[in-house]
């Protein structure tokens, strides 16, 4: 394919796209439409699994994750301290010191907070997980074209896999894994 661009150039024209083309079972010029591909989408399995409580818990651990959570509790801190101190009047005194309302309601949110950063963290995990089988399809998917393409090209498939073999445990190596 020359420099022109993959939207202006026409399946008809050339011998590879047109098998590409032909490829999904559907020979109508899109090469491109993931839909065609026995591929799977990552972004649309994630979301299926989405519901109402995960999003809930996703919101209130990117709020607790983010410095207006810091700005908010320390406006909080201040004014409870202010107030059970005796500084703005005795009367509106609630929780003398050493706090012991305060210790409770702290601690009750902090339970309930990690809470939320677990269910996120299962959800991310989730993700991940996901996102490792869709690159696993699609990379077999290549494998498999790809010895394909060599066969019909004489090329020693033997040869490169020993290759591919050697460089990886070289790899490896490297990493320590």
């Amino acid at each position: 394919m020359t420099n022109q661009s993959a939207t202006t150039h026409s399946s008809l024209t050339c011998d590879a796209c047109r098998l590409v083309d032909k490829a999904d079972g559907v020979e109508d010029g899109k090469l491109f439409n993931l839909g065609h591909w026995k591929v799977t989408n990552a972004h649309t399995r994630f979301h299926r699994a989405h519901d109402a409580q995960d999003r809930i818990a996703d919101k209130v651990t990117n709020f607790a994750g983010s410095l207006n959570f810091v700005y908010i509790h320390t406006v909080w801190f201040i004014i409870w301290i202010a107030l059970n101190v005796g500084m703005v009047s005795a009367s509106l005194q609630f929780d003398k010191f050493p706090f012991g309302l305060l210790t409770m309601v702290v601690s009750l949110e902090a339970i309930f907070l990690s809470t939320f950063v677990m269910v996120s963290q299962n959800r991310q995990a989730n993700r991940s997980n996901i996102r490792s089988q869709v690159d696993f399809e699609a990379n077999l998917q290549s494998l498999i074209w790809l010895v394909h393409l060599a066969e019909k090209s004489d090329v020693d498939i033997l040869h490169v896999e020993q290759l591919c073999t050697d460089a990886i445990a070289e790899s490896r190596k490297m990493t320590g894994a």
